[in-house]
C-alpha cells in the first residue's frame, strides 16, 4: 500500500481535498487527524463511510468515544463499536441487545428496587457509566436504540476523560444526527409473544448547509415469560445549521416513555435445601410477578445544544449543553422460595412475594467546552484536547409502602413454583411515602491530553484531569422515626492517562497504556452516612494491545492483555444489631485477554466476533466478611464470554445470517455458593430485498436454550426463549 508523504499539517492537507467540507462536517470537524504520515487512501475512505454510512458496515475505524472523533488505532485502550448495520441485522432494539456483541459485559437485575439497564464491564459495575453523546446518562431506565447510530464501549478506567466511575469501562450511545441529503425509512415488525413495533427515520435537507431529522418509535410487546411486558414509545427531532461550514449548530430533543410490567425473575434454590442445586429454580418459563398489580413507568426528556466553531485550519472550539430530565415509578413483586426444612422442590413448593416500591425524579444539567488544537513544535506534531466541564445532578429518591385495609403492611399473595397465579387484584392502598433523600452533586473539572507524534511510527498520549466533586444529601422521614442525618462531602482528585503507540505501517498499531479512575462515596448522588468520611475508591488499568486493518481497510482486528484493579474497595463491617461505617480496605482485580474482529471478508460476507478470557478475583476483604472469600471469583463475572455474528449476501435479493452468544457460569455473590450455569444461545436471520422494499425474518434463541440474562443476590432473570420476528422495511 502506497504511503503519502508528510504534509506540514494534516488538517491543512485535508482542507485541500474536494470532500474536505463534508468530511469535517460529518466528523464534527475533528481537529485530530488520523495519521499524517501513513495516511493510506483507503483509511480516509473508511472514515467517511463510518461517519455517514454506519448502516452499511460492521467495521468502525473511527470512534467518537473520548469527546471527539478519532481513529481507533490512535486510542491506546480496548474499544468496541456496534454499528447501525449490525443492530439492524440482529433486530437489536435495546441497549442490552446491542451490548451482547461486546465481550466482557454482563447484566445486573434490578437491585434493591431499582430499575433499568444494569451493566458490568470486566466484572466491575458500570450502571453509572452509561453515556449519551459523551454526556452522563446514569438514570434508571431501559434504553432503546431507535435514535442510536452506534453503541461504543471503552474498556478500562477513563476518569481522565469522563470523571468519576469507569472502573471496568464506559458505554457511549451515539445519537443519529441530521445530514445533507434526504432519507425516508419506515419499518413495522410483528412477532411471537404479541410483539408489535413500528419505526420511522426521516431526514430532510433544508438548504445546502442545513438539515432536519426525526426518529419515531412505538412498541408493545409481551414476553416468553407470560405476564411481563415491554411497552415504549419515543420521539427524537434534531436540526443542524452550518453543516460543513466554519460554524455549526445542532439542536436536538428526545422524549422516551416506558409502561412495563417488570420481571423480577426466579429465586435461587440453595443446596442447603434437600435436592438443591445452588442455581435458580428450574422454572425459567414461569412468571412470578403480579401482572395486574405491578408496573414500571418511566419518562425521559433530553435536550441538547451543540455549537462548534473552527477558529482556523488547525483549531476547533466546541461547546455542548445537555439537560436531561428523568422520572421513574416502580411497583414490583419480587419472588422468594419458601421451602420448609427438608422439603424438596416440586410444582407445589411455595413462592412468596415481597414488595419493591421506588420513585425517582432525576435531572442532569451539563455544559462542556472543548478546544481541539493541532500544531507542530519542530518535527513533533501535537493533537491537543483541552476542556472544562460544569455539571449539576439532582436526584429525589422516595421510599414508599402500601397498606392493607386494616392498616398493616400490604401482604402480597403467595403462589406455587410450578403453577404460578400472576393475575388478579390485590386489596392494598396506593403507595404511601416513608422517606425521601434529596441529593445534589456538582462537578467542576478541567482536563487536557496531548497525542504527541514523535516520529512517523511513534506516538505518545499523556493526559490529566482534575475533578472538584461536591455532593449533598438531605434526608426526610414521613413517619414517626427520626430523619437520618443530612450529609455532605467534597472530593478533589486527579486522574491520569498515558500510552505509547507504535505504528510501523498504516495497517498496524501496537500500544501499552496506563490509566486511573475513582469512585467517590456519592458516585450515584446519594451520600450514605456510613460512607461520608471515606475517600474515593481508586482504580487503575494496565494494558498491552494491538490493532490491525486488513483487506484494504474492510476488516479490523484487535487484541489486548489487561489487568484492572480496584485497590481500596468500600466494604461494610456488620455486627449483630449494629451497622458500622464502611471500610476502605477491600481489593479486587481482573486479569484477561480479549480478541475481536469486525468488518467484511468479501463484498458479500460480513462478520463480527469476539472472545474475552477473564480471571476476576477478590484479593482482600474487610471487617467480618469471611476470609474464605479471598481468592474467590467476583460476582457476575464469567471466566469467558464470546460471540459470533455473520451474514452473507447470496444474490441481489437474498441475505442470510446467524451467530451465537456464549457465556461461562457466573456466581451470584463473592461467596461463590450459587451460580448461573454456562450457556450458548444461537440466533438466525434472513432478508429478502427488492429495490426500496425489504422483508426480514429474525429467530432469536433458535434452539430455545434456557439461560439467564441478569442476576441479583436473591433472584435471576431468565433470557427470552425462542422468539420469531418478521419486519417489513421501506426506504427511499
Amino acid at each position: 500500500m502506497r504511503e503519502i508523504h508528510k504534509p506540514k499539517s494534516a488538517i491543512r492537507h485535508l482542507a485541500k481535498l474536494p470532500a474536505a467540507a463534508a468530511l469535517f462536517g460529518a466528523m464534527s470537524a475533528s481537529a485530530a487527524p488520523i495519521d499524517e504520515v501513513n495516511l493510506a487512501p483507503v483509511e480516509v475512505k473508511a472514515d467517511i463511510k463510518n461517519t455517514k454510512d454506519t448502516d452499511k458496515t460492521y467495521n468502525a475505524p473511527v470512534t467518537r468515544i473520548g469527546r471527539t472523533p478519532q481513529a481507533t488505532r490512535d486510542v491506546p485502550q480496548s474499544t468496541t463499536s456496534i454499528t447501525k448495520m449490525l443492530m439492524a441485522d440482529q433486530d437489536s432494539n435495546s441497549l442490552k441487545d446491542a451490548l451482547r456483541n461486546a465481550v466482557g459485559i454482563t447484566f445486573n437485575a434490578s437491585e434493591g428496587g431499582s430499575s433499568g439497564d444494569g451493566v458490568r464491564v470486566r466484572g466491575f459495575g458500570a450502571s453509572n457509566d452509561l453515556y449519551l453523546d459523551n454526556f452522563r446518562d446514569a438514570a434508571q431506565y431501559n434504553r432503546d436504540t431507535f435514535n442510536t447510530d452506534t453503541v461504543e464501549v471503552l474498556r478500562g478506567p477513563a476518569s481522565m476523560i469522563y470523571g468519576r466511575g469507569s472502573t471496568g469501562g464506559i458505554i457511549n450511545q451515539v445519537s443519529k444526527t441530521p445530514f445533507r441529503g434526504d432519507l425516508n425509512q419506515f419499518s413495522a415488525t410483528v412477532g411471537t409473544e404479541n410483539y408489535y413495533r413500528a419505526e420511522a427515520d426521516l431526514n430532510r435537507s433544508l438548504e445546502d448547509n442545513a438539515a432536519f431529522r426525526v426518529n419515531v418509535m412505538g412498541q408493545k410487546a409481551g414476553s416468553t415469560r407470560e405476564g411481563a411486558e415491554m411497552n415504549r414509545w419515543g420521539f427524537a427531532p434534531s436540526v443542524a445549521f452550518g453543516l460543513g461550514e466554519q460554524t455549526e449548530v445542532t439542536l436536538s430533543y428526545m422524549h422516551y416513555q416506558e409502561d412495563n410490567v417488570p420481571d423480577y425473575g426466579v429465586p435461587y434454590y440453595s443446596a442447603s435445601s434437600k435436592g438443591g442445586t445452588n442455581q435458580p429454580i428450574p422454572y425459567a418459563d414461569k412468571f412470578y410477578g403480579l401482572k395486574d398489580f405491578d408496573s414500571e413507568t418511566s419518562k425521559t426528556d433530553i435536550f441538547s445544544f451543540n455549537l462548534q466553531h473552527r477558529l482556523n485550519a488547525n483549531m476547533l472550539l466546541k461547546n455542548s449543553t445537555r439537560m436531561g430530565l428523568y422520572e421513574l415509578d416502580l411497583r414490583a413483586s419480587a419472588p422468594r422460595l419458601a421451602l420448609k426444612s427438608g422439603e424438596a422442590l416440586d410444582d407445589n413448593s411455595s413462592i412468596t412475594r415481597s414488595r419493591k416500591l421506588r420513585m425517582r425524579e432525576q435531572a442532569i444539567y451539563s455544559n462542556v467546552t472543548d478546544l481541539l488544537w493541532d500544531f507542530e513544535t519542530g518535527t513533533v506534531r501535537h493533537n491537543v484536547l483541552a476542556g472544562l466541564e460544569l455539571t449539576r445532578e439532582k436526584l429525589l429518591s422516595t421510599q414508599r409502602t402500601q397498606f392493607n385495609a386494616n392498616g398493616t403492611n400490604c401482604s402480597l399473595p403467595s403462589t406455587t413454583a410450578g403453577n404460578p397465579v400472576a393475575g388478579g387484584s390485590v386489596p392494598c392502598s396506593a403507595p404511601v411515602k416513608l422517606a425521601a433523600a434529596d441529593s445534589t452533586a456538582d462537578t467542576m473539572a478541567f482536563y487536557a491530553q496531548d497525542l504527541i507524534e514523535l516520529t512517523p511510527q511513534w506516538k505518545v498520549l499523556v493526559g490529566a484531569r482534575f475533578d472538584h466533586f461536591k455532593a449533598h444529601t438531605e434526608n426526610q422521614s414521613f413517619t414517626a422515626a427520626p430523619a437520618a442525618t443530612n450529609v455532605e462531602r467534597t472530593d478533589n482528585i486527579w486522574s491520569w492517562r498515558t500510552g505509547v503507540i507504535y505504528q510501523p505501517t498504516a495497517n498496524q498499531s501496537y500500544y501499552a497504556s496506563y490509566g486511573t479512575s475513582f469512585n467517590p462515596s456519592a458516585e450515584a448522588y446519594s451520600t450514605d452516612p456510613r460512607n461520608v468520611t471515606l475517600d474515593p475508591e481508586k482504580n487503575r488499568n494496565m494494558e498491552i494491545g494491538a490493532k490491525w486493518t486488513l483487506l484494504e481497510g474492510d476488516l479490523s482486528l484487535r487484541t489486548a492483555i489487561f489487568r484492572t484493579e480496584k485497590t481500596n474497595e468500600r466494604q461494610t463491617d456488620i455486627e449483630v444489631g449494629e451497622i458500622k461505617p464502611a471500610l476502605l480496605s477491600g481489593r479486587r482485580h481482573t486479569d484477561g485477554i480479549e480478541i475481536e474482529g469486525a468488518g467484511r471478508i468479501t463484498a458479500d460476507w460480513h462478520v463480527f466476533a469476539g472472545i474475552a478470557l477473564m480471571n476476576p478475583r477478590i484479593d482482600v476483604v474487610a471487617g467480618r466478611t469471611p476470609k474464605t472469600v479471598e481468592g474467590n471469583y467476583a460476582e457476575n463475572a464469567p471466566r469467558y464470554t464470546g460471540n459470533l455474528w455473520s451474514t452473507y449476501q447470496l444474490n441481489s435479493n437474498w441475505k442470510v445470517g446467524g451467530g451465537f452468544n456464549a457465556m461461562d457460569k457466573r456466581y451470584t455473590s463473592n461467596t461463590n455458593t450459587v451460580n448461573l450455569p454456562a450457556y450458548i444461545r444461537w440466533d438466525a436471520m434472513a432478508e429478502w430485498r427488492l429495490r426500496d422494499y425489504g422483508v426480514q425474518l429474525n429467530i432469536n434463541n433458535l434452539f430455545d436454550t434456557d439461560h439467564f440474562e441478569s442476576l441479583y443476590a436473591g433472584f435471576a432473570v431468565p433470557g427470552a426463549g425462542r422468539t420469531v420476528r418478521l419486519s417489513f422495511n421501506y426506504r427511499f
